[in-house]
């Protein structure tokens, strides 16, 4: 067992850590794969991997976050190596009551769970999902003081309502124990999966979210070079505190995106990425509404993401900049302190409820065993960079430029008589149009992968559930989809993508002439019925192994 120094609270002692129990055996499935079926990882205390989880929250239903505490509770890890942080926002009038029911919940199924409450009045931030975890991240370091302890480390982002399988763990945890030598600079990537409810949302938006999915598996491949993760992803602790943490910024609202680009540019693109192939279960925006109204408020929930997606275009101005300032060899930026190098236990995020200890402040830094980044920053690949500017192109400028083309290449045409054409760009027009079909073919070819990598992602998690217990409470938390059911998605393809790509994208762009703020709003997703949620607290009365 891993243990902390006890915290003095008005003359008793409290302990800061839980009890490590290792003894379970695995429930984990493969890398989607029954055959392969991946096992935990024996170690002792010295070399064990513990796990940082950071779940944002702000306004959260609290039936959704004890749904995936559950699900995380259900690891074979969970109480040897789990360290769950709820970053909740003081903004959020119950985020600290929130935080301690479910702590009281779940304070015996992992290691240490605690929250943190992130301040709405930091000067410079912008509110978002990065400056809350960039907050949470700065506190939970205060417990892991040691250097061995923070290689030892992997900090977790996900989402709340994220499903993670056990195999998403244990698969980085034995890449990291059997990759010391780079385990320090490692960021790990996974893809997503929309598969929770997407048969109760409108066409509209479950075929935006498969999209969405493709975009993110698509520089998902075995020896891509640039893997950028979407919503979930986790990384050293070390790299976190090398490259100075998670940005506050307004260019920041793309919280995952920006923490890659903000590794790949500290390390000229040196910096390791490995994708664990254990999809991660989210859910598609809803709404509670029913009828005509609910569809319209659907709709309207998944256009604010959209927008918030697009903002992320931003990144690219950052990317631009980073890359220039690595082409001048200059580097002149000043990373302010993130990892805390004081051993005061006051100071550290409790293992129980209290956050008054916790105020405004950046930690001083602590100097890493990693070097820091040299004068002569040493020059980057050429073709990693390509390939980094085409997948930012793709991500935030290519839907806007591909309905933009389409529809004027269909205009100068019918308007313009083909004789008064010039051959050239009668060529063009004939040559593109070939790319527009062949592009339609390859989209029909997607769409029948993403049925098979569906299919499978759900019927994995449904095993994974009922192995846990888990799989009676969550009924209808999982779509299963049929080509005869979801041909309509197919015939919406064409206006998924002007809706919530090119008109999103459009005005995210135009917007940037003049501002850089967006305010942040949740989207809704699915709550619990009321029956459910009556069965699973009654499950936790009962002291039930399937505690949620």
């Amino acid at each position: 067992m891993l243990s902390f120094p006890a915290e003095k609270e008005g003359g008793s002692e409290k302990s800061l850590s839980l009890s490590a129990n290792s003894s379970r055996d695995s429930t984990g499935d493969g890398p989607l794969s029954r055959a392969s079926t991946p096992r935990i990882p024996s170690f002792d205390s010295q070399d064990q991997i513990l796990h940082a989880i950071i779940i944002p929250s702000y306004k959260e239903d609290i039936d959704t976050m004890r749904e995936t505490l559950a699900v995380l509770a259900s690891h074979s890890m969970a109480k040897s190596s789990y360290d769950v942080y709820l970053a909740m926002e003081q903004r959020d009038p119950d985020a600290e009551n929130t935080a301690v029911q479910l702590i009281k919940i779940f304070s015996s199924k992992f290691r240490t769970i605690s929250f943190t409450l992130h301040p709405g009045d930091i000067s410079g931030e912008v509110a978002g999902k990065s400056s809350n975890v960039s907050w949470a991240a700065r506190q939970l370091s205060h417990n892991y003081m040691d250097n061995e302890l923070r290689k030892r480390c992997i900090i977790t982002v996900m989402d709340s309502d994220t499903h993670l399988k056990s195999s998403y763990f244990i698969l980085m945890t034995q890449h990291h124990r059997e990759n010391l030598h780079k385990a320090a600079t490692t960021m790990y990537v996974t893809p997503i999966i929309f598969d929770r409810n997407s048969h109760m949302v409108n066409p509209l938006v479950r075929t935006a979210d498969i999209f969405w999915c493709g975009a993110g598996l698509s520089g998902l491949y075995k020896g891509s070079p640039i893997c950028i993760p979407t919503s979930v992803y986790s990384l050293a602790m070390t790299l976190a505190g090398q490259v100075g943490g998670w940005d506050t910024g307004a260019d920041s609202i793309g919280e995952d995106l920006h923490m890659f680009l903000k590794c790949y540019f500290a390390s000229s693109g040196r910096f390791h990425t490995k994708i664990i192939f254990s999809p991660a279960s989210q859910s598609n925006v809803s709404s509670d509404s029913k009828g005509l109204r609910g569809a319209l408020s659907n709709v309207k929930s998944r256009y604010k993401q959209a927008m918030r997606h697009m903002w992320g275009a931003l990144d690219t101005g950052y990317a631009i900049e980073k890359a220039l300032e690595r082409l001048w060899k200059k580097n002149d930026e000043k990373l302010s302190g993130w990892l805390s190098n004081t051993n005061d236990p006051a100071e550290r995020v409790p293992t129980w409820i209290n956050d008054t200890n916790l105020k405004h402040f950046t930690p001083p830094n602590l100097p890493s065993d990693l070097p820091s980044t040299p004068k002569s920053t040493p020059s980057m690949s050429p073709l990693s960079l390509i390939i980094l500017f085409h997948r930012l192109y793709e991500a935030h400028f290519l839907p806007a430029h591909v309905t933009v083309g389409l529809f004027s290449g269909i205009i100068y045409a019918a308007l313009v008589p083909p004789v008064i054409i010039h051959p050239v760009i009668l060529w063009a027009l004939s040559f593109t149009g070939t790319l527009r079909f062949i592009g339609f073919c390859l989209l029909t070819f997607y769409m029948y992968l993403y049925e098979s990598y569906h299919s499978l992602c759900v019927r994995t998690r449904e095993e994974e559930m009922k192995k846990a217990g888990l799989y009676e409470r969550m009924q209808g938390g999982f779509s299963h989809r049929t080509w005869r059911r979801n041909f309509i998605d197919y015939c919406l393809l064409p206006v998924t993508g002007t809706l919530f790509g090119t008109v999103p994208g459009v005005q995210a762009e135009l917007s940037h002439f003049w501002t850089d703020r967006l305010v942040y709003t949740v989207s809704a997703k699915p709550q619990l019925r009321k029956d459910v949620e009556e069965e699973l607290l009654l499950s936790h009365e009962e002291g039930g192994v399937e505690l949620v």
